[in-house]
């Protein structure tokens, strides 16, 4: 009964000798259709911008608090252009950019944690705040992969 044993076994090992030839190495792959190209990535990147300003453009015009409204937004390549009107009843475009100025660093936070995904995916971002009164520019706000910062992944 051994000698079977150990005949079977001999074959059975034969055989998966003969399998682990004819199998090809792991090539490991994303799951994405394929090739994942520079091109194909900012293609994709294109198509979820547009497809962010035609959704939220719905929801426009939003309060942000008793002095901002989020009134419009664009894009101009892999990146969102979110315009804000502040409505500062009789101060000066001077006195706005001064005071926005202060709250630039607390924004720029802001934007590169909630809008962290777009920002990981390369989609930049730029808050624009303009003079209700005026329609003047009196903030401009950029976040993007490289200037904000990346998290740590939690260990």
């Amino acid at each position: 009964m051994t000698k079977v044993s150990h005949m079977i076994l001999a074959v059975a090992m034969l055989g998966l000798a003969a399998q682990a030839q004819v199998m090809k190495p792991f090539n490991p792959q994303i799951q994405t259709g394929g090739d994942l190209s520079i091109d194909k990535i900012r293609q994709q990147n294109l198509t979820v911008v547009q497809k962010a300003v035609e959704g939220i453009r719905k929801t426009l015009p939003q309060k942000v608090d008793n002095y901002t409204q989020f009134v419009a937004i664009e894009s101009n390549d892999t990146r969102l252009i979110y315009t804000f009107e502040v409505d500062a009843g009789p101060k000066t475009d001077e006195t706005l950019k001064k005071e926005g100025k202060g709250m630039a660093p607390r924004i720029f936070k802001g934007m590169c944690t909630s809008a962290e995904r777009f920002i990981q995916a390369d989609i930049a971002l730029t808050y624009r705040y303009v003079n209700k009164a005026t329609q003047s520019e009196i903030l401009r706000i950029d976040a993007d992969k490289k200037l904000c910062p990346s998290k740590k992944p939690d260990k």
